[in-house]
């Protein structure tokens, strides 16, 4: 028996068999759902699996290890002062009557692990589903990730894939599916694939030093995750609790809750300092409750005590049908992209007909820059897009930021 537990874009399992399980890669805002679980299921936590040190969101495994008293698995060659043991290769971890195996993949992090099973695979951030992990993290090496796609190709095309992320909200996919429909994994050439990998410049995640420093010693702490509902009681009945958004400028110019504060998470470290002599208290949210554990955190290390984690986010909130405010915000890049394209492509044509046949010229460059946006992933008329004031202000917050995959 399994379970997927997501936080954002973060995919976090509970795998069990005969009252005993594991928790693969838990996440800092799944406390509750975790332990929920666990006593629902009458499961006892055996093992912790951090499938390598995380750099884009904090570990859940030091908490969970106090609470519960199970073992904190990682690689050999992991940095961390909280693993009681160290996994190597092709060995065996047991629960109940099932066994999976520990397959060493290197390529996003040195310290990479994945785990094999009764037909799936929890690839972590190695082999995600379309694209792979990004391989500019801690000793990250694109001739690693390489070699490690080959070693997973080997598996049975029937494997389920089970990944650490997904940006697109895909809960799983299968080898057979990646292989015939991921670009990396059909890239046979090592050369080739190396070359494409290092090509690619991604912004890396906000805070991220600090993230694989609070992971490798364990000093994450529970935060208190509450309910969009209790938020709103909270902040009706005390006018000294704030809700602190830290979405992009972007996002929250679409929509947001009313009175609620603005400060985008990577301009943070230039705001801290006020928000600490603050006599206010706050409840933190982003989108879908990836990026609030972090601000948390930042907060209550620089001293603000009963700082709250609202958790989902906005999505939650509006699900919930909860009120919001929805301002004019802005035309997404890609939306701007597609409207010129589609614009020009209907002028050219038109010109072309009626002043002179040197215009259809139009729609064919325009078709050719499409073509080498898709074969590159870098379009031109976006680059030249983001170089308006109007796009500058509005992206200014929004591109600080980074995933741990390629090619998102």
């Amino acid at each position: 028996m399994f379970k997927q537990f997501i936080a954002g874009s973060c995919y976090s399992y509970i795998l069990s068999s005969k009252g005993e399980a594991l928790v693969i890669d838990p996440h800092i805002s799944l406390l509750d759902e975790y332990s929920e679980y666990l006593k629902k299921n009458r499961l006892m936590l055996k093992f912790i699996i951090d499938t390598h040190t995380h750099a884009d969101h904090f570990s859940l495994a030091s908490v969970l290890k106090k609470k519960f008293g199970a073992q904190v698995l990682m690689h050999e060659k992991a940095t961390s002062s909280v693993a009681d043991r160290r996994l190597k290769d092709n060995e065996q971890v047991a629960i109940g009557s099932s066994s999976f195996k520990v397959i060493y993949t290197p390529g996003h992090t040195d310290d990479a692990i994945s785990l094999y099973g009764e037909n799936k695979l929890f690839s972590a951030d190695v082999l995600l589903i379309g694209s792979v992990g990004r391989t500019d993290f801690q000793n990250g090496s694109p001739e690693s990730m390489f070699d490690t796609l080959q070693k997973l190709k080997a598996l049975p095309r029937e494997t389920v894939i089970f990944p650490g992320h997904d940006y697109n909200e895909k809960r799983s996919s299968t080898l057979a599916k990646e292989k015939g429909e991921n670009p990396f994994l059909k890239e046979a050439d090592k050369e080739t694939f190396v070359k494409n990998m290092r090509s690619k410049v991604i912004p890396k995640p906000f805070n991220i030093d600090n993230i694989i420093r609070v992971n490798q010693k364990g000093e994450a702490a529970a935060l208190e995750m509450i309910a969009p509902r209790d938020a709103l009681v909270i902040i009706e009945k005390d006018p000294q609790a704030k809700l602190l958004d830290v979405r992009s400028a972007l996002e929250f110019s679409e929509v947001h809750i009313k009175n609620s504060i603005n400060i985008p998470i990577d301009m943070f470290p230039a705001k801290i300092n006020d928000l600490s002599q603050s006599i206010q208290s706050y409840i933190v949210l982003c989108r879908t409750g990836n990026r609030s554990p972090m601000a948390a955190d930042m907060l209550i290390q620089s001293g603000i005590h009963g700082v709250k984690v609202m958790q989902g986010g906005m999505t939650r909130w509006q699900k919930e049908g909860l009120p919001v405010i929805k301002g004019e915000g802005g035309i997404s890049l890609e939306r701007q992209v597609r409207l010129i394209a589609g614009i020009l492509v209907l002028l050219g044509i038109i010109l072309s007909w009626i002043v002179h046949w040197a215009f259809i010229f139009i729609p064919v460059f325009v078709s050719c820059g499409l073509i080498f946006a898709g074969l590159t992933d870098n379009c031109l008329m976006g680059m030249l897009l983001m170089k308006l004031p109007y796009n500058k202000k509005l992206y200014k917050t929004k591109i600080g930021g980074g995933t741990c995959a390629m090619g998102q």
